[in-house]
């Protein structure tokens, strides 16, 4: 029977009546009976000498009936056994070893076939005997050809040490005074931490500062920092009420389902793109990361948490909730073109399993889809047993995601969305009636805000990307030989894992009309039964991980042997016993970690016994100094700067991609959108995230990874992540808002300014020598900035192909990146569309025009900075724009010809006239463009001769403005001075730059957000 097929017989099966396996039965025996014949003393005495010495010595340890556990089904002890063959097929072709699977295997021709295994290869003439041998017919004697010995045990047994694992035995809620009845010690937790430590001689340190475990507080459970105030206001608090007080208050915030919504994120792989090429939108994909964050907040019982994501919409009580939670099976990479698409279907099928077992269980289930698990106790029958519970759901999206797909269930019934209309008139009309009677701007322009945001909110629920079964009838689930799809082997049916006591689920027949027979339902009431031994463990587990930086057990999504053993065993089996006595509370549990001196202590590492006994800290006689993850970082320095917006849910926001993240793609900005300022301000977890085309600043510091499960994340240091923090436009930005906010609390005097900024950025006044240090380093940049006054830098911020779409939602401003105030910015020249893609023509790319008053003869002067990696510079006169287009004159710089070149844009590019020239990046060089009439000269450096000279016989004589054009890299201009015919000089400058005091203070407010106490929590 195919795999994925129906109940049909096959036309083999419909000619002999005869099901494949038996035939293949038949000719095996008859095999066997062929070569009962006798063979020549010659081949005998080969085979005796040279082939049962060798299978025995290399083979029989894993294929033979002494094995303690046969691998791969496959005897090679019997005449029979090779014959038959294990999982793979026969092992041998009497008389054609070219075609034996056990030459090729031997051969080590196929990498997923090697044996022996382990880089333990036969010797060449070794592999000629077998060779050989097989192709003599594969003498054997008579008497021995069937297996005489009982078969050995199949690696599909579970043996009695493999049950005897610690993360299989049942959770036992251990005494934490067994071995001090006289303790004093109050939380349970330190109890057991106390006992560890005891034993090895060491003390735990002091407890934290208040301000310390404020800042912990608010990082762990809300991923922002306290205020200054708050940090002031627990200090004074010295009630033994005062740190519940705070923890009980964090978890009520909604802030809470945010920071946690994104550790239960990374395990889920979430992501709102399919990946490979094309990497689509999964629409509505943001719904389940918003009930995520819901459930989060609402303490959700964890194992009602678990049902809902397994088989939501098989519960007794369907919600939408509930439904949507089944996205969790959907959030996987999806290959809209595949090559094989019955091996799509299976890797689909794995990637909902796989994520499964790791995310509910601990467990690496995937390992067993094409062959039995190399470390842990699961054969590949439990996998495809396992397979079998959601091998009816639909998973595979349509091409072009149309939302009346039978992919996309309808969720919203008429009478709901009536109600949710009136619930949003409800809402708008206080709003509306403040509105009316406000008078102060601020306040107007707040209320128009929340009026905009309410409106633009959508009838709840009408699709949602989720999963629902085929019907009541679901196809066949085979074992597939070594994972091939084309390959299917015996049929299995659901049954848990073996290990746990195997059994099938006890379904119940399906009522008329019924659209699923309930699988997935028995599968989730298992994995969060009490009685399972992983599912309360491996989440505590998780928990303490991000309360401590690293969980009891480190391997957080790999409770089996090639992963790490707890530290504390007792106490991770008390920690689960008491999460499941309470309901299954996320937020109980919290409080109850959080209230235990262990979490409270100091995380300073000077004990040099501690240290020398235990310098990894895994027996926690300190709290661990953690970094912040990227989201919490970009989150804090928004907190700081004033400028978060703390607005929940909805797809998100899509975050300003520069020119080199976007030339990444195949269609550069396909799909991508502009984000309002306003959006951009938004907390981290709600970035649109998109496979292929990762935000730079959370990539730099070890971003989720969203193809599979990411139980621990990555905490690098590298140097792009201090380049980053120095030199990005949102840090700068940030920097910015801080200084506007410091600056309007207390004033821009500098010792006031530093002050309030240390207590911004880190919660404490800054030490004398900070003081010292940060004055010092204002005067020296106040000095630098003052120097830069009349500098002017354009840098391009696009590629040279965007798809039309993200092209023509894109300003002028965002092709180049420079001043505002006083310029104009244009896209320049892109060609016409090709399969939905423009290119832009270099030559006429994205250029500003200065609003200055325009003249038609005069002088300009300037200096030129080539930036390193610019490929040419361009100094528009006598200019104006058509459309998106330069009309005029240029002067173009391009420093890899070096040469410099006259051209005139009048609908047609000509070059008038060109010289070669020094042009080095990274120097100023001077530039002087006189134009009178049809005459222009061009100077460059300070000759007295000009570079070109030139009288255009069809000249522009426009009254127009000045411009810049760049590519490549940026183009600074200094000292723009602006000389009309007949009219006084002009100096150009940056409108927007601040004088150099206050932009002293901005570079100041960034060196703060470097600052190591902010981006690490002690």
């Amino acid at each position: 029977m195919q795999e994925g097929g129906d109940n049909e017989q096959g036309p083999l099966e419909r000619r002999t009546g005869v099901r494949p396996f038996l035939l293949a039965a038949a000719f095996l025996s008859f095999s066997v009976t062929a070569h009962t014949a006798e063979f020549t003393a010659a081949n005998l005495a080969f085979f005796e000498s040279k082939i049962r010495p060798l299978l025995a010595e290399h083979c029989y340890s894993c294929h033979s009936s002494k094995a303690e556990r046969l691998r791969g089904g496959l005897h090679v002890d019997s005449l029979e056994g090779l014959l038959k063959g294990g999982d793979s097929g026969p092992a041998i072709v009497p008389g054609d070893a070219e075609n034996s699977l056990l030459i090729k295997a031997v051969r080590y021709t196929n990498p997923d076939l090697q044996m022996p295994p382990k880089n333990k290869k036969l010797a060449d003439h070794q592999i000629a005997d077998l060779a050989k041998w097989i192709h003599s017919r594969a003498s054997w004697p008579a008497a021995e050809q069937a297996s005489a010995s009982p078969p050995a045990k199949s690696s599909h047994e579970i043996m009695e040490k493999d049950k005897s694992w610690w993360a299989f035995q049942p959770i036992r809620r251990p005494d934490p005074l067994r071995n001090n009845r006289k303790s004093s010690v109050a939380n349970p937790i330190d109890a057991f931490i106390l006992a560890e430590l005891a034993v090895k001689g060491l003390k735990p340190n002091p407890i934290a500062t208040r301000r310390e475990l404020i800042r912990r507080a608010y990082f762990d459970l809300i991923g922002l920092p306290p205020s200054p105030e708050q940090i002031a206001a627990f200090a004074k608090d010295k009630s033994t009420e005062a740190w519940p007080r705070l923890i009980d208050h964090l978890l009520s915030l909604p802030q809470y389902g945010e920071r946690w919504g994104r550790h239960w994120l990374d395990v889920a792989r979430f992501a709102q793109s399919n990946g490979y090429e094309r990497d689509g939108e999964k629409p509505e994909s943001w719904r389940y990361r918003d009930y995520v964050v819901k459930s989060f907040n609402e303490d959700k019982p964890y194992d009602q948490f678990v049902k809902e994501q397994i088989a939501g919409d098989e519960l007794d009580h369907v919600t939408f909730d509930s439904i949507i939670a089944t996205g969790f099976q959907r959030l996987g990479v999806w290959d809209d073109e595949p090559d094989d698409k019955r091996m799509a279907e299976f890797d689909e099928l794995d990637d909902v399993l796989s994520t499964t077992g790791s995310a509910f269980l601990g467990l690496t289930i995937g390992c067993a889809r094409c062959h039995d698990h190399k470390f842990d106790p699961i054969p590949q029958t439990d996998y495809y047993q396992l397979l079998s519970f959601f091998r009816n759901i639909r998973l595979s999206e349509s091409a072009k995601y149309s939302l009346d797909s039978p992919n996309y269930v309808p969720l919203a019934e008429p009478t709901k969305v009536k109600e949710w209309q009136l619930a949003q008139k409800a809402k708008l009309k206080p709003i509306e009636d403040q509105l009316v009677t406000a008078t102060n701007d601020a306040d107007k322009k707040k209320l128009s805000k929340q009026i905009e945001d309410v409106k633009g909110e959508r009838p709840p629920f009408d699709f949602a990307l989720v999963v629902r079964e085929r019907g009541i009838q679901p196809p066949a689930t085979h074992v597939l030989i070594r994972g091939n799809a084309g390959n299917p082997g015996s049929e299995v049916q659901p049954a848990f894992l073996t290990v746990l006591g195997a059994r099938p689920p006890a379904l119940a027949i399906p009522a008329p009309g019924a659209t699923s027979i309930g699988r997935r339902r028995a599968f989730a009431d298992w994995i969060a039964s009490a009685a399972n031994p992983l599912t309360a463990r491996v989440m505590v587990n998780r928990i303490w991980q991000h309360h401590f930086g690293h969980g009891l057990v480190k391997t957080t999504s790999d409770f089996g042997r090639a992963g790490a053993p707890p530290t504390h065993p007792q106490l991770l089996d008390w920690l689960a016993a008491e999460f499941i006595e309470n309901g299954w509370s996320i937020k109980k549990l919290d409080k109850t970690i959080m209230l235990s001196q262990t979490y409270q202590l100091s995380s300073h590492a000077e004990d040099a016994t501690a240290n020398a006994a235990d310098p990894g800290n895994d027996l926690l006689w300190r709290q661990n100094l953690r970094r912040l993850e990227a989201e919490a970082l970009r989150d804090t320095i928004l907190a700081m700067s004033g400028n978060l917006n703390p607005k929940m849910g909805g797809r998100g926001f899509f975050p300003r991609l520069s020119g080199e993240v976007l030339a990444g793609q195949s269609r550069p900005g396909l799909d991508w959108e502009i984000s309002s300022p306003a959006e951009l301000s938004r907390r981290s977890l709600y970035a649109y995230v998109r496979r292929t085309m990762p935000v730079p600043m959370l990539d730099a510091f070890d971003y989720s990874n969203t193809t599979s499960p990411l139980s621990e994340r990555p905490m690098t240091t590298v140097a792009p992540q201090s380049l980053l923090m120095l030199n990005d436009a949102f840090m700068k930005q940030q920097a910015g808002g801080l200084a506007d906010r410091i600056a309007k609390e207390v004033g821009d005097k500098p010792d006031p300014f530093i002050a309030r900024g240390f207590e911004l950025a880190v919660g404490r006044e800054p030490t004398k020598q900070e003081r010292r240090l940060s004055r010092d380093f204002i005067q020296r940049q106040e000095k630098a900035f003052a120097a830069l006054r009349t500098r002017l830098t354009f840098r391009p911020d696009v590629p040279t192909s965007l798809s039309v779409s993200y092209l023509e939602k894109l300003k002028g401003e965002h092709f180049l990146i420079g001043p505002q105030a006083g310029w104009s910015y244009y896209r320049g020249r892109w060609s016409g569309a090709y399969e939905g893609i423009r290119t832009m023509e270099r030559d006429r790319g994205p250029f500003v025009l200065a609003t200055l008053p325009g003249f038609s003869n005069g002088v300009v002067e300037t200096k030129v900075v080539l930036h390193t990696a610019c490929e040419s510079a361009g100094l528009l006169f006598r200019a104006s724009a058509k459309e998106h287009e330069a009309h005029g004159y240029e002067v173009v710089i391009e420093p890899r010809e070096q040469r410099v070149l006259l051209r005139r844009h009048s609908g047609e590019l000509t070059t008038l006239a060109q010289s070669s020239a020094p042009v080095p990046t990274g120097q100023s060089l001077p530039l002087k463009v006189q134009f009178d009439a049809a005459r222009i000269r061009v100077w460059l450096s300070d000759n007295s001769k000009p570079i070109l000279e030139f009288t255009d016989p069809k000249p522009i004589l426009i009254t127009g403005q000045v411009g810049v054009r760049a590519w490549g890299a940026a183009v600074s201009v200094d000292d723009l001075v602006l000389r009309p015919d007949g009219a006084s000089s002009m100096a150009v400058l940056d409108e927007q730059l601040a004088a150099p005091d206050r932009r002293a203070l901005q570079a100041f407010c960034l060196l703060l957000l470097n600052l190591n106490e902010v981006v690490y929590v002690d």
